[in-house]
């Protein structure tokens, strides 16, 4: 269960972190990871923005980067990522596809390390893991949850306003066609730092580090489709035969 737990919970990119996180607290190895399976790491706090230019330019990238996510239909991608448990002294890579359909219809699939598949229409979520013949269902809400309800929003797409409203960011780069860095941190009430880095060309988020409680997730988007034509199917689920399941509805 908390293998399934974890993985399907790894998924930074779509991150919309809210601004009502806790104070960050020392934590033993395990919680540690526990936490950052839910997607949590350090207590860096971003450089405070010089006024006029940088916070003009700040505003500019922001209005495109929810301009962009405003007209996201659906989307294809490949994905890396790499976390770092620091206290834990743990490192895991990841590798893997999402497809996403407008509004709530999102799969994620992990090729490896070992395989696992996340459907979910953000009513309910699957958890499948082929080689250990098991699927978890659980409410999207029960799980959301689970994970900490200081992340509340993981893995909605089509919700930067929201991260852009909770959250206090600076920028850089944008130079001589560099990618542009968002750095996002919270205006109250918790410590952590999401860190985007979008095309100089059309803003979009090629790049996610989020930093928490001593561990680093570093999410790589690849090989990415944007607005395509999506196959429904995919979003469907039904346990193979044979397949043990596990419901959790609250």
């Amino acid at each position: 269960m908390k293998k399934l737990m974890i993985a399907a919970a790894l998924l930074a990119f779509a991150l919309n972190v809210s601004a009502q996180q806790k104070p960050a607290q020392k934590k033993q190895p395990a919680k540690a990871a526990r936490k950052a399976a839910a997607v949590a790491v350090s207590t860096r706090t971003a450089a405070a923005q010089p006024a006029g230019r940088e916070s003009d330019q700040t505003a500019q990238v922001l209005e495109k980067l929810k301009a962009w996510d405003a007209a996201l239909e659906t989307l294809k991608a490949g994905f890396t990522q790499e976390v770092n448990f620091r206290e834990a002294g743990l490192k895991q890579s990841i590798e893997g596809t999402l497809s996403y359909v407008k509004p709530n219809l999102l799969r994620i699939e992990h090729l490896k390390p070992a395989r696992q598949i996340v459907v979910t229409d953000k009513t309910d979520i699957w958890i499948y893991k082929p080689e250990d013949k098991q699927a978890v269902r659980t409410s999207w809400d029960a799980w959301r949850r689970t994970q900490d309800q200081n992340f509340s929003g993981i893995l909605d797409f089509g919700n930067y306003s929201a991260l852009t409203a909770r959250n206090a960011a600076a920028t850089s780069g944008g130079k001589n066609g560099e990618p542009f860095k968002v750095t996002f941190t919270p205006r109250a009430g918790g410590s952590y730092t999401l860190t985007l880095t979008l095309s100089a060309t059309d803003y979009f988020p090629l790049e996610a580090e989020l930093l928490v409680d001593n561990t680093s997730i570093k999410t790589r988007l690849s090989s990415v489709e944007k607005n395509g034509r999506a196959d429904l199917e995919i979003f469907k689920f039904s346990p193979p035969k044979g397949v043990e399941v596990l419901e959790f509805k609250n």
